[in-house]
């Protein structure tokens, strides 16, 4: 902001004495620490300022978390903290990557319990801690199938031809989701299958 006014100025002069002079010329106020980062924000702070934009779009971008902070507090926060505030939010909303993972089997069982006609197919494998060594009375999650009953009634209405698509997973446990589609009648694509694997390899 620039303005004309009476400054104070603390300076040093030559007696080693502190001594309070004014200087009327024009001058400039300005100060560019409102537009850079602050400590004191931290990214769970953040986070929970952010919880309910997440929770309308999860896809929301950091670029517009960090317009949203500029905003709110007047501080632009850098990327890496805009991001893990986000990576905070959806964890606060959603359970963290670990919790979802071990909540799996029990989510799998409630489906083929309460869907008629829903299968499931799952494999583990072995887990092994950070020195090689087998760790006993767990597994690691490999990969899962599964199909849903509507699925299997719609395939004889589809055309005979099928394909497979794939998407990769983005979290912290890398993956592939896989769709078995084919074409109905009015030539829209039909699910029929899914699958989520390592890759997209001729094992899986």
């Amino acid at each position: 902001m620039d303005a004309i006014g009476v400054v104070e100025q603390l300076s040093l002069i030559k007696a080693k004495k502190w001594e309070v002079r004014k200087i009327s010329d024009e001058h400039s106020c300005s100060s560019p620490v409102i537009t850079q980062d602050h400590v004191n924000l931290g990214y769970v702070y953040i986070s929970k300022n952010i919880l309910a934009l997440v929770e309308s779009d999860p896809s929301i971008s950091i670029p517009t978390i960090i317009a949203r902070i500029k905003s709110v507090e007047g501080y632009t926060i850098s990327y890496r903290k805009a991001w893990m505030a986000k990576q905070k939010a959806i964890e606060d909303l959603h359970g963290n990557w670990e919790q979802s993972y071990h909540d799996l089997p029990k989510l799998l069982n409630s489906m083929t319990i309460f869907l008629n006609g829903f299968v499931i197919e799952k494999q583990t494998r072995p887990l092994y801690n950070q020195q090689g060594e087998m760790v006993h009375d767990y597994v690691q999650f490999h990969r899962v199938f599964w199909i849903f009953k509507p699925c299997i009634n719609g395939l004889k209405y589809c055309k005979p031809i099928v394909q497979v698509d794939g998407t990769f997973l983005y979290g912290k446990y890398k993956g592939t989701l896989l769709v078995v589609v084919a074409q109905d009648g009015n030539n829209k694509i039909f699910p029929i299958v899914f699958a989520i694997v390592e890759g997209e390899t001729t094992d899986a």
